[in-house]
């Protein structure tokens, strides 16, 4: 072979082989444990409770503005698909007084809960691989892990990503 072919070829084994460290690297290789979650009463919550349902688990912050400005619109669609066993559930990587006077003014129709220092880690666990803000999951009927966003969502996005997930019935 000649340098014109052989170097290309080397060259894109070498990506490849870039590509299938990282996945492996950034591949858990222990289970996700899901930390400690309460509402803003104390009253604390699991995932669990929403099995059933397809649940969009959105991490989020008062001090992040596309966090602020997707809550509407997530409102919205809880309304619209939640009879179709659509769940939001927001996890507030912030201080809880601030997320409580930030809910006064801003109220959304879904769940809003609060975590401890662990709640970042589990995010970066579940894929948000850039710790940013807002971060999303999306939980099968059984609980498992099927599809993240990074940033802000749109509208059409979450039903797009939803979609099949509410179309598959227990």
């Amino acid at each position: 072979m000649t340098g014109k072919v052989l170097y290309p070829l080397i060259a894109v084994a070498a990506l490849l082989a870039g590509i299938a460290t990282q996945h492996w690297l950034a591949s858990p290789t222990e289970p996700i444990l899901e930390p400690p979650l309460h509402d803003l009463a104390g009253t604390p919550h699991a995932l669990a409770e929403w099995r059933g349902k397809v649940v969009v688990l959105n991490f989020w912050a008062t001090w992040c503005p596309p966090c602020r400005e997707e809550m509407p619109e997530f409102s919205r669609l809880q309304q619209e698909l939640g009879p179709q066993g659509l769940q939001f559930v927001g996890a507030a990587i912030d201080d809880p007084e601030e997320v409580r006077n930030f809910l006064k003014d801003n109220p959304v129709d879904y769940p809003i809960l609060l975590g401890d220092e662990r709640v970042p880690h589990w995010a970066d666990q579940l894929g948000n691989h850039l710790s940013v803000l807002p971060f999303s999951v999306v939980f099968d009927r059984a609980g498992t892990p099927v599809a993240i966003h990074t940033g802000g969502f749109e509208r059409q996005q979450v039903i797009d990503l939803v979609r099949p997930w509410l179309e598959t019935r227990p």
